[in-house]
């Protein structure tokens, strides 16, 4: 099914480029004692009441001194830019595990996390596996990771520890992308409004297809809004999986669209105690390659949350876009989220990354 395709300029707090922003303080917000004074209280009523992080629920972690600041936190993640940064979250005074529960339950006022790969993390962690095996999923490895999204509402990223070298953090809004593709090859829209089937990297579900059933669509709209999912070589994946190949326009339009979002991306190392919350259907994102130090203690360590918003301020959107059901990856007990299929080309993960086009990070 192709949706209605937008054919005017999207004018919208989300339709912004990185170059609109000449430092972080144009777009973070710097956490305050009184709420650092919050997320200490609720964690220590949530410890008091036995909950845990496999536990914690929203009603468990007791945030209501900064309600109005969590409800604007929210209200721009998903109804204005699509985007927030909170900086000083208190690393160096908390073990990583009352650090994990605070940052996990401010989550939960976002929408409920799910699970992010067949291991079941809910809390994932982004860190290079890939001396253990270099056939791990990109949250697990150091390459250079191409603009794109996750799976399900919202997303977000907690800095623990940065790389010694590398590793800067990409965003990319769709509104901005749409407008430009729209303005220069307005002829790409249609086939990305189309899609293509998307390949499910050997983690699916036991009995269901390795690839999706239907056309996933990079672009689509419902209900006036618009959204995006895509994820470099996935379709490319299915077309060799399902024995055909991916129509050269759409391909040509993926290029392109790479192309452009490396334009209008925002780019900046995320410091420890940085925290993002992104809209996962109206953003991309992505990560320079990186380089670790030799102790494994300091590796570049992020905690990412997958967040199912709930009610009525979950953002349209077609079916289509499911690429696993209920859009998390489920648990499977022993597996580890890597693939040695044959649809799977790894080498092409491993490529040098392009050279920058707007080569001053933002700090």
């Amino acid at each position: 099914m192709t949706t209605p395709i937008i054919r005017q300029h999207i004018d919208h707090p989300s339709a912004w480029k990185g170059s609109d922003f000449r430092s972080k303080s144009d777009f973070a917000e710097e956490l305050s004692a009184n709420q650092l004074n919050a997320f200490v209280n609720a964690l220590h009523k949530a410890k008091k009441a036995g909950l845990t992080l496999e536990t914690m629920t929203r009603e468990g972690f007791d945030l209501s001194m900064i309600a109005d600041d969590v409800e604007r936190w929210f209200a721009a993640i998903v109804d204005g830019r699509q985007f927030i940064m909170l900086r000083g979250f208190p690393m160096e005074e908390y073990p990583i595990e009352d650090i994990s529960m605070m940052y996990y339950g401010l989550g939960t006022y976002f929408g409920g996390a799910v699970s992010q790969s067949v291991m079941g993390d809910r809390l994932g962690e982004v860190m290079d596996h890939s001396d253990e095996d270099p056939k791990e999923r990109a949250y697990r490895h150091n390459y250079y990771c191409v603009l794109h999204t996750d799976l399900n509402d919202l997303l977000g990223m907690l800095s623990v520890r940065k790389a010694t070298t590398g590793g800067e953090s990409q965003y990319a809004s769709i509104s901005a992308i749409h407008n430009e593709i729209l303005t220069r090859r307005p002829e790409l829209l249609e086939p990305l409004y189309e899609g293509f089937n998307y390949h499910r990297r050997g983690e699916e579900a036991p009995g269901d297809l390795p690839y999706t059933p239907h056309k996933v669509p990079v672009f689509s709209t419902r209900e006036g809004y618009l959204s995006c999912r895509w994820v470099e070589g996935y379709m490319e994946a299915a077309a060799k999986e399902m024995g055909t190949e991916v129509p050269p326009i759409l391909l040509e339009a993926l290029k392109f669209l790479d192309e452009v979002a490396r334009e209008v991306k925002l780019e900046f190392v995320q410091e420890p105690g940085e925290i993002v919350f992104a809209n996962n259907l109206t953003m991309l994102h992505g990560r320079s390659s990186f380089q670790n130090s030799g102790n494994p203690a300091e590796k570049r360590l992020l905690l990412r949350l997958w967040l199912d918003v709930q009610g009525a301020r979950k953002r349209p959107r077609v079916p289509e876009l499911l690429i696993h059901q209920g859009d998390n990856i489920g648990k499977q007990e022993g597996r580890r989220p890597t693939y040695d299929g044959e649809a799977w080309d790894h080498e092409r993960f491993n490529k040098p990354e392009p050279v920058r086009q707007n080569r001053e990070l933002v700090s």
